[in-house]
């Protein structure tokens, strides 16, 4: 299956993390792999260090859990995301492979979109991926088996309150 998280609202990683502890927890190998994101001071780095099914990777480094606007370089370090990715698909040791903000890669021009068709398209026919981020190419939409699209209703950051250690990050 090919699954997107995608939409204004929060909660699009927070899905897709759900989901691989999920497939954790029925001994499935799991891949992350962060697209412009490149800070490690979260919740999720800290706890899939305990969880020997889920590898998690970053290709960028970054002192900010801000991801923004991406920089010049992120170029280089969404296309070393993608040769990243590739290598997991071919290894054929995982079965479910997260690309967490690739619509937002895919967005911003950092990566062609029929690159990631291609590599979906690569994929054994076990394995899941799922694409996270807001603005989800509707290339991708069309190829999906399962669309979700996180809405915000309310959010406390309108109201000038941080992002929470546990929430947020």
């Amino acid at each position: 299956m090919i699954i997107i998280y995608t939409g204004k609202g929060k909660g699009k990683t927070t899905a897709a993390l759900g989901l691989a502890m999920r497939s954790a927890g029925w001994g499935q190998k799991v891949a992350i792999i962060q697209f412009i994101k490149g800070y490690k001071n979260t919740g999720e780095w800290k706890m899939i260090g305990n969880v020997p099914e889920i590898d998690i990777y970053q290709t960028f480094d970054d002192k900010s859990a801000n991801i923004g606007k991406p920089r010049p370089e992120h170029k280089k370090s969404v296309e070393n995301a993608i040769k990243l990715a590739k290598k997991i698909i071919k290894n054929k040791k995982h079965s479910l492979l997260i690309l967490d903000e690739i619509n937002n890669a895919v967005h911003y021009g950092l990566v062609e979109v029929g690159e990631i068709i291609k590599l979906a398209n690569s994929r054994p026919v076990e394995m899941t991926m799922v694409f996270t981020g807001r603005e989800a190419a509707k290339e991708l939409l069309e190829i999906a088996d399962l669309v979700t699209e996180m809405k915000e209703i309310k959010h406390p950051f309108n109201k000038g309150v941080p992002a929470k250690q546990g929430i947020d990050y």
